[in-house]
């Protein structure tokens, strides 16, 4: 009977939160919008997503959803639907997974997870929804069946489901290790082996994931210079601690493109107010390895600015870190229960009101940016002499934050920096609208002519000036930014 009322209250809980997730976001569903290098894909006539599109990235898991529901197209509405029911589910998992019992904490613990602007990190990219939401899912559903399961089949399908999920984006293991530190957090062990078991699995994930890595890449199947693949020395990982403990508190505190302060300043009281709510040091020390661990990826890769302040990786680290203490704070009782359900809820409707603000920006900064692509590709289609050229861009130019007016003191990686015009792809957006495709494939400079020589030398001023635009036969130079002319100019011979 408990067990009947129990998966009752989880398909409500999974109901709320998929009705949520489509509720918030159903203008992004509509608008059809996608990110700035997944025109080919979208267009789906060059090209279509298939099970090694990930692999240069050792990213082998990361399309499978895509090519078996949807043959390798990313379509309007299902695509996403199908994404937030997984994203739905890992957020019911974890609180599952947490042994939360009351449905009002559970359905705030999982609104946070599912609708809090890290969440935005992803949306840019639908082509990647399906894998990286259904990560969520993996990651908590593996962990929820090694520790209610007891035979050796689960430990297999929970190794299976980890590797999965670190084959679709490696950060996933900020979400193993924060999900079981407040496991104990929130169940409190007190036995050194049940303290210790649920790390196991995921550590041996881990190892077999690095050793799937080194064996890809004696292939020569990826790529070893992407940021997920890259590691340092032990000696280095040692040095940067104090860096990394920094920048775990820098990622809770600083404002970003639509995590402003308030989002941020009730972030920080949730997390307070939860580790002054814990009663026994090693939850507390649980709680602070958690919070450091928020920051692992930038840890481990060769170039932590990478990943520092990236919302896709924040998006399992800080995101369920967040969710974490909120699911501390709320299990207390009294006035600190009030407390915490009064952040939370700030919180929730705060994350809210940022997706509804990203959404607008979005779409009003992509439709800008396309009308200035179609501009430049209606000179080059009045050109005499009608042929495929080769499109240089000098820079990125990203049109969203002339519609984007609210403080923040770090620039984060695709919310509103990134163009969706971008410099090493830029055929893709301009042949899409299209009738026959005016560039090549292919940006780079391979010949020099003297009037090329010329523009590129004397060139400086950037769009929209009319001299920001070169066209001869075989190119076009689009000279966007100031930082672009001057990046294009160092490479010219002298």
């Amino acid at each position: 009977m408990r067990q009947k009322k129990s998966n009752i209250q989880d398909f409500k809980l999974f109901t709320a939160l998929f009705i949520a997730l489509n509720l918030v976001f159903c203008f992004y569903q509509t608008t059809f919008f996608w990110g700035n290098h997944d025109w080919d894909w979208i267009k789906g006539t060059d090209q279509l997503l298939a099970l090694n599109t990930g692999m240069f990235e050792a990213r082998y898991a990361k399309f499978i959803l895509n090519v078996f529901l949807f043959g390798g197209h990313v379509l309007p509405i299902l695509n996403n639907v199908v994404a937030f029911a997984l994203l739905a589910l890992g957020a019911v998992l974890t609180t599952h997974y947490w042994q939360l019992k009351n449905f009002g904490d559970k359905l705030l613990v999982g609104l946070f997870i599912t609708l809090s602007p890290y969440i935005l990190g992803w949306l840019y990219f639908p082509i990647n929804i399906l894998g990286n939401f259904a990560a969520v899912a993996l990651v908590a559903g593996g962990l929820l069946l090694f520790e209610t399961k007891k035979s050796v089949l689960s430990y297999v399908l929970s190794l299976i489901c980890f590797l999965l999920a670190l084959g679709v984006y490696p950060s996933v293991m900020e979400m193993m290790i924060i999900l079981i530190c407040f496991r104990h957090i929130l169940c409190q062990p007190l036995q050194f082996k049940e303290f210790i078991k649920p790390f196991v699995l995921p550590f041996l994930a881990l190892v077999i994931f690095k050793l799937m890595l080194l064996f890809l890449s004696a292939q020569h199947l990826i790529a070893g210079d992407y940021y997920n693949l890259q590691t340092v020395s032990a000696t280095e990982l040692v040095k940067r601690v104090p860096d990394i403990i920094k920048l775990a508190f820098e990622q809770l505190i600083l404002p970003l493109p639509f995590m402003n302060v308030s989002f941020k300043i009730l972030s920080l009281l949730i997390v307070l107010g939860a580790l002054f709510s814990l009663r026994h040091i090693y939850s507390g020390l649980l709680f602070v390895a958690a919070f450091i661990l928020t920051a692992l990826s930038s840890w481990l890769t060769a170039t932590p600015v990478d990943t520092a302040f990236m919302p896709r990786v924040n998006f399992y680290g800080v995101n369920f870190f967040i969710a974490g203490a909120m699911a501390v704070l709320l299990l207390e009782k009294g006035f600190r229960r009030n407390l915490g359900l009064l952040f939370a809820g700030l919180l929730i409707l705060q994350s809210i009101t940022a997706d509804f603000y990203a959404e607008k920006v979005w779409a009003m900064g992509k439709t800008a940016e396309e009308n200035m692509v179609l501009r430049i590709a209606g000179r080059v289609e009045n050109e005499e002499n009608f042929k495929p050229r080769v499109p240089v861009v000098a820079g990125e130019l990203s049109l969203r934050p002339r519609y984007y007016h609210d403080f923040y003191l770090i620039k984060s990686p695709y919310l509103l920096d990134h163009s969706f015009m971008v410099r090493h792809i830029p055929s893709g957006m301009f042949n899409f609208y299209t009738a026959e495709n005016l560039f090549d494939k292919t940006s780079v400079i391979s010949s020099m002519s003297d009037e090329l020589y010329h523009f590129l030398n004397t060139a400086d001023k950037p769009y929209p000036h009319y001299s920001s635009l070169f066209i001869d036969d075989d190119y076009v130079i689009m000279l966007l930014t100031k930082d672009g002319i001057k990046a294009i100019k160092a490479q010219l011979p002298k």
